[in-house]
């Protein structure tokens, strides 16, 4: 049995963070970046990152470097990521989260996030909660619209990762300011090297 001073030490050195996944279109970044920072303010968390991907990604990464409120940027730069399939994306993602040990990963409720969550769920046996509209007592609960949108749901998960697709279009647009000195790393690619994971699986 835990006494009340182990079960503080657990607590403390649980790690609250948040990864971000951005998208763009032809190398451009996409405006709704703005709105998932806005979302994900909600959380309270002292840590958010954002992943930044694709071919000369240099442009995506200052333009990121202008929201406020970010932690760290990891940018994957390759060819191959100039019009990114879903897998590639999972596997770098996962590997973000298997290093760091995210506790939520968060996109946009677009294309782009309604492919890239639900195969990062399958991955991680994690169920993602999908197009939210509203974040509830710092994450612990989120509401989310039902039966064709007719209705809305308040829901919560027990998973230890929490994965998330976002309604932009419910959360503000945060403005972009003057660029910020964020700490950016690379996170290397290989496309046949995750290729050979989805044949495999």
């Amino acid at each position: 049995m835990f006494s009340i001073r182990n079960i503080r030490a657990v607590h403390s050195q649980r790690r609250f963070a948040t990864l971000v996944l951005s998208e763009h279109f032809e190398g451009k970044l996409a405006n709704n970046l703005s709105n998932v920072l806005s979302a994900v303010k909600h959380f309270k968390d002292d840590k958010v990152d954002v992943l930044v991907h694709g071919n000369a990604c240099a442009e995506q990464v200052e333009e990121v470097k202008k929201y406020k409120g970010i932690n760290k940027i990891y940018f994957a730069n390759n060819p191959d990521l100039q019009n990114p399939y879903g897998d590639a994306i999972v596997q770098l993602t996962k590997k973000l989260v298997d290093t760091n040990k995210y506790d939520k990963v968060v996109a946009a409720s677009s294309g782009f996030g309604k492919d890239v969550i639900p195969r990062l769920g399958g991955l991680l046996d994690v169920q993602p909660i999908t197009d939210v509209i509203e974040i509830i007592d710092a994450g612990a609960k989120f509401k989310r619209p039902i039966y064709a949108g007719n209705a809305v749901a308040t829901v919560s998960t027990s998973d230890s990762i929490k994965l998330l697709t976002v309604r932009t279009t419910n959360f503000d647009r945060q403005e972009k300011g003057a660029a910020a000195a964020y700490a950016t790393e690379e996170v290397s690619f290989d496309n046949k090297e995750i290729k050979g994971k989805w044949l495999e699986n």
